[in-house]
């Protein structure tokens, strides 16, 4: 039986290699040494693979992938998440949540290259390379109130891409926990006129799925959980009710209130099937667990390269604590219905 990989560290190159007990070295000093090692999740060396904290084995590990076309707003949205994740909310201590870096250099990166300037700055970021098939973005360690710790990965995909997988793809459709499914609106039908035949990444996750093994507990759904996010909802929040009433309500206090997931899940299916957008509809159907969800990641469209207006993030988190809620991190039960907000 094959055991874990062995520990890697950073060369002077900036490449992977093994890391080497010297033969005399006390435990006090391997130890200290491991806490800044890496796993692998191939072989050293090959190429594309990822590396993740070494004590990332000691977690129960989530796998989370951001789906959407290379405009739809998905890193604006994942950066918005996080830094609302790692925000140190009192709320969230009603969840019972801990949150904090698996990586300390892997989060300071990410918050450097993508929460700080949007976030901070107010700058729009540069859409998902097209070249890279599966993007490493960021991973953070979260203990539940039951005190159990969570190692979550979060990759972006550039999900337009129809050819053979890459063993990058392979490796990350075959453990993937749960997928981000991030709608543009822009790119939704009109009420009248052709129909568009939907977002060509979403079709390509769903057929990678496809090829997993799917357990008898899931029956003919693919084994993961999906939150189906209409992302740049501000953009259409004057045209429809349903759009508006929900961001109406964007609160840190609502934000971690998951009894109002189901209606809005109904809401956001409506919305979607009277825009005649059905094939966005599709991860909600074919996974096994699924909500959606109305959110902005600005409260407002780029003008240029910033955002002037009002600007704030609204509901951001409410998909990912969705998430957590269907991956075991959260108590389902959370999501079950509750008395409508006021």
């Amino acid at each position: 039986m094959r055991g874990p990989p062995p520990p890697s560290r950073i060369g002077t190159d900036n490449q992977p290699e093994l890391l080497v007990r010297a033969p005399l070295e006390s435990d006090a000093s391997w130890r200290d040494r491991l806490i800044t090692a890496y796993r692998p999740c191939g072989d050293v060396g090959q190429s594309g693979t990822h590396l993740l904290p070494y004590e990332y084995a000691d977690y129960t590990p989530i796998t989370i992938g951001m789906i959407g076309h290379s405009g739809a707003g998905k890193t604006h949205l994942l950066a918005a998440m996080i830094s609302r994740l790692c925000s140190n909310d009192p709320v969230l201590g009603r969840l019972g949540l801990r949150v904090g870096p698996l990586d300390l250099a892997v989060h300071q990166k990410f918050v450097a290259d993508y929460i700080t300037p949007l976030i901070g700055h107010r700058m729009r970021l540069r859409d998902t390379p097209a070249g890279i098939p599966v993007q490493f973005c960021d991973a953070l360690k979260v203990t539940n109130a039951g005190n159990r710790s969570f190692a979550l990965t979060f990759f972006d995909l550039a999900g337009e891409r129809l050819i053979r997988p890459n063993d990058d793809e392979v490796r990350f459709y075959a453990s993937a926990d749960a997928l981000v499914f991030v709608v543009d609106p822009e790119s939704l039908p009109q009420r009248s006129g052709p129909r568009p035949a939907g977002d060509a990444s979403f079709e390509v996750a769903l057929h990678r799925l496809g090829s997993r093994p799917r357990p008898p507990a899931t029956g003919s759904f693919d084994p993961v959980a999906a939150a189906v996010v209409v992302a740049k909802a501000d953009l259409v929040r004057f045209e429809d009710r349903l759009v508006s009433d929900w961001l109406a309500l964007a609160s840190a206090e609502e934000e971690v209130e998951l009894g109002t997931v189901e209606r809005e899940s109904e809401d956001v299916y409506a919305y979607l099937t009277q825009r005649r957008a059905t094939q966005w509809l599709r991860p909600a159907q074919e996974c096994y667990r699924s909500t959606l969800h109305f959110a902005s990641a600005t409260n407002g469209p780029a003008q240029g390269s910033t955002f002037p207006g009002p600007f704030r993030q609204c509901r951001v988190l409410k998909p990912l604590l969705a998430v957590f809620a269907m991956t075991g991190i959260l108590d389902e039960r959370t999501l079950l219905p509750s008395e409508e907000p006021g």
